[in-house]
């Protein structure tokens, strides 16, 4: 009893912003080891820049190419052991897909690096203006459901780890490192993604919360003092620059939600693709095989949860533009005050079509339906598989 006392206790005390402001990190740095991102994080005047690395750019590049040419040059050497044609076209869509994804990484850091660049730094501007209106603390990013995923997210990159298995042979480790790299990369456009809905549900949510409470009080307050606007101005000149405030924060988080879906459009359907390739085939080779380690299905599990974490912070983004509507109309109040009016009028006109939606390539959307799709399609593929391994012993 006294230990379900102390545990709420332990979670107010626990800053779990700034544990997830940490795991954010530890996401960044894994991130940069692989290559997959060139650019590093300074401060300057007290605030953060993305800045471009271009000697480390180069570097990964000589090693994503060396690392994707031994993979590819080594896939009959380690695909031949096997005799099911249906398992080594499995592991041929592999190769193709982390090749793809390989080449995918190099044409956004290399074509598309300033763009990247820019829309990094957008993002923390983004954040910085949204401590600045809340007066929240620093070094700080999202509550405690953001925690939960942060945390889940770290502890699925960590088992990637766990999921392959050392061996003395120099050829084998040489394939194992360039297999690890290239399909770490594969994943970590999933991982990007991932970070980056997260960051706009986080933004969204806190804009929204404080719409809901401060800017709504201070719109509400417009009417009572409406009458004694003359004696006292500066509550409605504060309301309606939070107000003017709001509506670019706004305005701004919709312009970098469609910057961000346009440069990860491709690239999140090649890596769904690609995840749902691998499940689907380290599940025929576990089942057929009767193979039941804890690698193998570990790392089904854990393309499952990347998935499943990837709608949930998809889902958290869509949720917090969807919630404006609501809000906008709730902090309509009636006034005298022409300029006030408009800019009401401005905000419900603007933010009516400013709803987000993840759709890659207009193919389908991702959402918490896609997830229980994805569940109901697997656990339908992996009873065809058990009843056709049966079948099989029994001919």
């Amino acid at each position: 009893m006294s230990g379900l006392l102390v545990m709420p206790r332990i979670l107010r005390c626990l800053n779990v912003s700034r544990i997830s402001a940490i795991l954010l990190r530890s996401c960044f740095l894994y991130g940069t080891f692989f290559g997959v991102i060139t650019f590093r994080i300074e401060r300057k005047d007290s605030q953060l820049v993305a800045i471009n690395r271009r000697g480390y750019l180069w570097i990964c590049l000589v090693i994503r190419l060396l690392a994707s040419c031994f993979y590819g040059y080594s896939y009959d050497a380690w695909s031949g052991q096997y005799e099911d044609m249906y398992l080594r076209a499995f592991f041929g869509f592999r190769l193709i897909g982390c090749l793809i994804c390989s080449v995918i990484i190099l044409v956004m850091q290399f074509w598309f690096g300033e763009e990247l660049i820019n829309l990094v730094n957008r993002f923390l501007q983004l954040f910085r203006r949204m401590q600045s209106l809340t007066n929240s603390p620093k070094n700080r990013f999202g509550d405690r459901a953001e925690f939960l995923l942060m945390f889940s997210k770290v502890f699925s990159l960590l088992f990637v780890f766990m999921a392959f298995r050392l061996m003395l042979s120099p050829w084998f480790l040489l394939t194992l490192v360039c297999d690890l790299y290239t399909s770490v990369g594969t994943g970590m456009i999933t991982h990007l993604c991932f970070v980056g809905y997260l960051s706009i549900g986080v933004l969204y949510r806190d804009l929204n919360n404080y719409v809901d409470c401060q800017l709504r009080a201070q719109l509400r307050s417009l009417n009572g003092e409406n009458n004694s606007f003359r004696n006292n101005p500066q509550p409605t000149r504060q309301a309606i620059s939070n107000l003017d405030k709001c509506l670019y924060l706004y305005d701004e988080i919709h312009q970098v939600s469609r910057s961000f879906q346009q440069l990860f459009d491709l690239p999140l359907f090649l890596s769904l693709a690609q995840s749902l390739l691998a499940m689907s085939m380290v599940s025929y080779h576990a089942i057929l095989r009767r193979q039941y380690s804890f690698n193998l299905w570990g790392l089904v599990i854990k393309l499952l949860i990347d998935v499943v974490l990837l709608t949930m912070s998809v889902h958290s983004a869509v949720n917090g533009s969807r919630l404006i509507r609501r809000l906008s109309f709730e902090n309509f109040y009636v006034t005298d005050s022409q300029s006030y009016h408009q800019k009401l009028e401005l905000f419900l006109g603007r933010l009516q079509h400013q709803e987000l939606r993840v759709f890659p390539l207009g193919l389908f959307e991702v959402s918490n339906e896609l997830t229980l799709f994805f569940l109901s399609a697997m656990v339908t593929y992996l009873v065809f598989l058990v009843q056709y391994g049966m079948q099989s012993q029994q001919i």
